[in-house]
């Protein structure tokens, strides 16, 4: 069992973050135990006298976890810790402040730094722009409220998205651009395991030599326009991608 179900857990009951928000969050500390990974929570009626709240606090915190990919539940073996990592889902285009809020995450980001620059060879090659053509560059670290930085990201952006790098950049940049008229819709993206170097380490707060997810992709817009590129290197032991694969009969 992930916790003693017979102790008791006091939740702040003045706080303005709701009672199964707070039960989720003190859950997901509880898993960052090494070998939580396949444990057991208690049962629904347990946390209800653990936490002294109502069983639907209890299914709301549940599903939240559920939600995130952080438990599995199946009727006879319970309640099991599957992973205590944030995960994404590839098959999606997603922004990483929704993929936090779908988590029941609250995202936050620095903003490090935004700038105008030539799109060069590489670039103009990869967005189907001129080399000449002036790209709005905007890196940030990203992570949530138990966690941070977990990522940094660098987006490379085309005048199709409509911002002008006066824009406040500490939210989803998937929805200032659809708020100019321009959502990226599609794209094509890698994923693969590096080493931390340089400036990277050193903005991750993490040793070189770590290991990190390298994540790029490229967006396009319903009409194929591509408008964005992004480079993502992720803190390997607190995120993870996950992809649901089908067979045809």
């Amino acid at each position: 069992m992930l916790f003693n179900a017979d102790r008791r857990i006091a939740l702040d009951r003045a706080s303005p973050v709701p009672l199964y928000y707070q039960i989720y969050r003190i859950i997901s500390d509880y898993m960052k135990e090494p070998g939580a990974v396949g444990r057991k929570l208690p049962t629904e009626e347990a946390m209800m006298k653990v936490f002294d709240v109502s069983r639907a606090t209890v299914r709301r915190a549940l599903q939240a976890l559920e939600s995130s990919g952080q438990i599995s539940r199946s009727r006879g073996r319970g309640t099991i810790i599957t992973n205590n990592a944030s995960q994404e889902q590839l098959t999606t285009i997603r922004s990483f402040t929704e993929q936090m809020r779908l988590e029941n995450h609250v995202p936050i980001t620095k903003v490090v730094e935004v700038k105008k620059v030539k799109a060069g060879s590489e670039m103009a090659r990869i967005l189907q722009v001129s080399e000449d053509e002036e790209l709005l560059q905007v890196t940030r670290l990203r992570g949530n409220e138990s966690y941070f930085p977990l990522a940094l990201f660098i987006s490379f952006l085309t005048s199709r998205s409509n911002l002008t790098g006066e824009e406040n950049f500490e939210g989803s940049l998937y929805e200032l651009m659809r708020n100019r008229g321009t959502a990226v819709v599609e794209g094509d993206a890698i994923i693969e395991g590096r080493l931390a170097e340089g400036r990277i380490a050193k903005l991750l707060k993490i040793e070189e030599g770590a290991p990190i997810l390298y994540y790029e992709r490229v967006g396009c817009t319903a009409i194929g326009e591509y408008v964005e590129f992004v480079q993502c290197w992720y803190e390997a032991t607190h995120y993870k991608f996950r992809i649901h694969l089908t067979t045809k009969i």
